[in-house]
């Protein structure tokens, strides 16, 4: 017994040593992959191997020092008086643009991002931190306003139809039928949500979305800096809670795509808090079990993540007393994960995606077929990775956009894997969490599977990652022993992941910095949007158009039936010839930038590129009749039927 102890020990206080050489050896592999068989997921491999040897290298070095002095510093006033002028620089700028955002927009973006992060090293235990929590807020506003309110139209795809959902309850105070709400007959608590605020506020449904799930996605991250704070003190929870207000994929969810998951998100963080609360009693099991139910009626597959979370959790309190002898919390207990677990499995079992189909049977019947027979479809692109140039630098930003937190969060796992905080429970399980989702999140997809739809799990995963990201932040500003050094550090790192994460082409589709020649944009303009409304109620047969401009069909008038509604081939675009009696919808604006072209031979598959001139100009045949030009968009009529110009 002597012998398994000191052995444990000496594993135990070296886990992070251990981890980091296997991680450092895995990117190795993962990059000599690219040049053996074109695995084309090099980048993947340089960011985990420079993540574990700069940890390895640095390791020792890491200090939990006290935030630097403030006192009278006259830095610190700068740096508070500097953000409130550059906000107003930010704001006027955005309002004297439409329909673009500039670049100088985007630059202040950053450096209010960076003023933020220098302003919480001044951060001490017991400080007030509403100022430094307000200009967090301010920062996540002044992005999804920015984001959200430069186009009258919704922004993303499934945020119409959740819209329209919406929408109809504000009109007729009751749920829709299933023929129109399909599954979200049964999980309608985000739309109803949209439709009080609406009512509440008299606003109008793009106002209904952003001022109830966009605003509680902003505020409900003050749950990430109360868990911070809990876990490592206020200046971690600061910093962790302007990263996820930062964070792409929390953009997307919170903003660009709205969702029932991103209100799930919401109730993610109360559950959160509630579990790592620091005085866990009646108040915070409450809390638990409200948020619980609620989120089982509000989602399906992101709740299935929460579970997933609340499981690892668990695991990891269990295995961190195997391995330091300490006692799980009782927040998260098994009683807790049983109730969780009936209630899902039985709301799945009694909801229907189908008359004949369960929830449950939709999400299962493919796990087993895989497990039996194999995958259904090939994963070849997922493993090996769709070809890139290799030196193309907007290839690199790209990947720097969605590699940046995790790069950071390697660290963090690493750090929280080492003996000085490995013996905090709570850390170590965090830290196992996001090994394990991401092991989900990445490994689903390669069993050929879809539909778990791992892609949607990474704003949940986000949550644990700017807990370590942030952390290993602070230790690597902590490297440096003079204040002006500390400030500067953090300064720059923060800029730079800003940078990187709000110029994505996802959130940035008025004017992308970086992939210009495949970015789709899904926001119109109001001359883009009246075509459909004036059309649409004079028009009744089909129409054809490009995607994503089908998403205008939103603000069709009522009378028009969508399902009469079209949108380009690759067989149209070739041939040049269009059959049948329809009216044809273009834009001028798809001639100079990409949309979305269906494959009709391969499932799934679109192309992306702008209309050949030649197929737009095809309709100045004989048998196009000219219905409508408000010179932007331009109607044509096969057969020149009722509709006049």
């Amino acid at each position: 017994m002597e012998t398994i102890k000191r052995y444990k020990e000496r594993f135990t206080g070296n886990l992070d040593t251990i981890l980091s050489v296997m991680g450092f050896n895995l990117g190795v592999f993962i990059v000599s992959l690219y040049y053996l068989i074109n695995l084309n997921q090099k980048d993947i491999g340089i960011a985990v191997l420079s993540a574990c040897l700069i940890y390895f290298i640095f390791r020792k070095k890491f200090k939990n020092e006290a935030p630097i002095s403030s006192g009278k510093d006259r830095l610190k006033n700068v740096l508070n008086l500097s953000f409130y002028l550059v906000f107003l620089i930010s704001v006027l700028i955005y309002s004297m643009n439409l329909y673009y955002r500039p670049i100088s927009y985007f630059i202040l973006i950053c450096i209010l991002a960076g003023i933020i992060a220098s302003e919480i090293l001044y951060v001490r235990e017991g400080d007030r931190v509403t100022s430094i929590l307000l200009q967090i807020f301010l920062l996540s506003i002044l992005i999804r306003a920015g984001i959200y309110y430069n186009f009258p139209s919704l922004m993303g795809y499934d945020a119409y139809f959740h819209a329209g959902m919406a929408k109809l309850i504000t009109e007729t105070g009751a749920i829709p039928p299933i023929e129109i709400s399909n599954k979200y007959l049964y999980y309608p608590l985000a739309h109803i949500f949209v439709s009080i605020t609406q009512l509440m506020g008299g606003l109008d449904i793009k106002d209904g979305f952003f001022y109830s799930i966009g605003f509680a996605n902003i505020f409900s991250t003050a749950g990430i800096y109360l868990i911070g704070k809990k876990l490592e003190g206020p200046q971690m929870g600061l910093l962790a809670a302007l990263l996820i207000n930062l964070n792409n994929h929390n953009i997307v969810s919170g903003i660009t795509n709205i969702t029932p998951g991103s209100l799930v998100l919401c109730y993610f963080i109360i559950i959160l808090y509630a579990i790592f609360s620091e005085k866990p009693g009646l108040v915070q099991t409450g809390l638990l079990l409200l948020a619980t139910v609620l989120m089982v009626l509000t989602h399906q597959l992101t709740t299935f993540v929460v579970f997933l979370s609340l499981v690892s959790i668990l695991l990891g309190k269990y295995l961190h007393n195997l391995l330091y002898e300490s006692l799980p919390t009782a927040a998260a207990s098994f009683n807790y994960l049983l109730f969780f677990v009936i209630s899902l499995q039985t709301y799945w079992m009694f909801t229907y995606v189908t008359p004949e189909t369960s929830f449950f049977e939709m999400i299962f019947k493919p796990l087993m077929e895989v497990l039996q027979v194999g995958s259904s479809y090939s994963s070849e692109e997922l493993i090996v990775g769709t070809a890139t140039n290799p030196d193309s630098l907007e290839v690199l930003i790209l990947h720097i956009s969605y590699l940046a937190l995790p790069f950071f969060a390697i660290g963090g796992v690493l750090t929280w894997f080492s003996r000085r905080d490995a013996e905090k429970i709570d850390k170590f399980s965090i830290a196992l969490v996001v090994v394990i989702l991401y092991s989900f999140a990445y490994g689903i997809p390669l069993l050929g599977m879809r539909n778990f739809l791992t892609s949607r799990w990474f704003p949940l995963i986000a949550v644990f990652l700017v807990l370590v990201a942030a952390s290993y932040i602070l230790k690597l500003t902590s490297l440096f022993n003079s204040k002006k050094a500390k400030i500067s550090a953090i300064f720059i790192i923060v800029l730079f992941f800003s940078f990187v994460m709000v110029t994505t082409p996802g959130i940035n589709k008025d004017n992308p910095l970086v992939g210009k020649e495949t970015t789709v944009r899904n926001q119109f303009k109001n001359i883009e949007i009246q075509p459909v409304k004036t059309l649409s109620a004079v028009y009744s047969g089909n129409i054809l158009m490009d995607s994503p401009y089908d998403s205008c069909l939103f603000y069709r008038d009522q009378g028009y039936d969508a399902n009469n509604a079209t949108y380009f081939n690759t067989n149209q675009i070739e041939s040049r010839e269009i059959s049948g009696d329809r009216m044809v919808l273009l834009r001028r604006s798809s001639l100079g930038e990409p949309i979305s072209i269906n494959d009709p031979n391969r499932y799934g598959i679109n192309i992306i590129q702008p209309l050949p001139v030649e197929f737009f100009n095809s309709f100045e045949a004989p048998e196009y009749a000219l219905v409508y030009d408000n010179a932007e968009v331009l109607a044509y009529l096969k057969e020149n039927k009722e509709v006049k110009k």
